[in-house]
């Protein structure tokens, strides 16, 4: 009877300590955004349907009216940083850009 007892307290050491490291793992998770309006260099005009293709992830969107995106990367280790995020930019008759984290954010110039 001694010996199941034992038994019991040693699975639930390792029932805790599994559920401790999965929950420690699983807090270093991240990801990271990028957002902003994409604009048309020479005339300072937002772009609607600028390509855009997120090159460490699987998401892709198309800006909308008003040049606006939003796009995020897929989840990823955060130890000892954030996983990276890398835009890529394109519209036919635009140069494609390639831009990375805060290069991402707010305005995207696209030149001709």
């Amino acid at each position: 009877m001694f010996g199941i007892k034992r038994m019991n307290r040693k699975h639930i050491y390792l029932f805790t300590t599994t559920l401790l490291l999965f929950f420690l793992q699983s807090s270093c998770e991240g990801y990271r955004c990028a957002e902003g309006i994409v604009i048309d260099a020479s005339t300072n005009l937002p772009l609607d349907s600028v390509f855009c293709n997120v090159k460490t992830g699987k998401e892709t969107m198309y800006t909308d009216t008003i040049g606006r995106f939003e796009v995020c990367n897929q989840f990823g280790g955060c130890v000892p940083d954030c996983k990276d995020i890398i835009v890529e930019f394109s519209k036919n008759g635009y140069k494609t850009i390639l831009l990375k984290n805060e290069q991402c954010n707010g305005t995207i110039y696209l030149e001709r």
